[in-house]
């Protein structure tokens, strides 16, 4: 197996739980048989680096999904990929993401009289950067993140007696993603931003 630029990155819970998914996707596919799930888990647990984890998942199609990181595409020379952003349409509904789910790099949020909860707390980011998009109004809004990751939103503008709270403060520790909110809010929106797992 090639070694990556970033193999010795430390692993947590969030990214073992990810190896297993793609190990459970692997079995119910045909691709390993039961023997082998149950040794690779092992491994899995045992993990301590990206390294480790991608030895688990080699040989296998899903491999490449474990670590979507622009940040290897640009140690190896690879130029970034512009990506569209994926849109949470939240009109008159509930859109909540919440646990270990994979955070796309630009987060397009629409809707009125809706609720969006997002916490990246867990959240597979593949980007040192997560630019949240927000054009809605009349809505409730909910932003949590994790002890390192840092909230930027002086390109975000307020209207309609629309409010913020932003009780995060400062990131405890360093090294996490900036989740960087932009947009509009109208019409008595309220966003509320905490931190959590601190």
């Amino acid at each position: 197996m090639v070694g990556q630029p970033d193999d010795a990155i430390r692993v947590g819970n969030p990214e073992r739980e990810r190896a297993i998914t793609h190990l459970n996707d692997a079995f119910a596919t045909g691709y390993i048989d039961i023997g082998e799930f149950e040794e690779r888990s092992g491994r899995v647990y045992e993990a301590r680096t990206r390294g480790d984890l991608r030895s688990v998942l080699e040989n296998l199609p899903i491999a490449a999904r474990l670590f979507p990181d622009t940040a290897v595409a640009a140690a190896t020379g690879a130029p970034p990929v512009p990506t569209r952003p994926v849109e949470f349409d939240a009109n008159w509904e509930t859109v909540r993401r919440k646990g270990v789910w994979d955070a796309p790099p630009n987060i397009l949020v629409t809707g009125t009289m809706g609720t969006v909860d997002l916490d990246f707390t867990n959240a597979m980011i593949p980007s040192a950067t997560v630019t949240v998009q927000l054009q809605v109004s009349a809505m409730t809004v909910k932003l949590r993140v994790g002890p390192d990751q840092e909230i930027r939103r002086t390109g975000l503008t307020t209207s309609g007696m629309s409010s913020v709270k932003d009780k995060a403060g400062a990131p405890t520790r360093p090294g996490g993603a900036v989740i960087d909110v932009i947009g509009s809010i109208s019409a008595m929106t309220g966003l509320t931003i905490r931190r959590t797992g601190a």
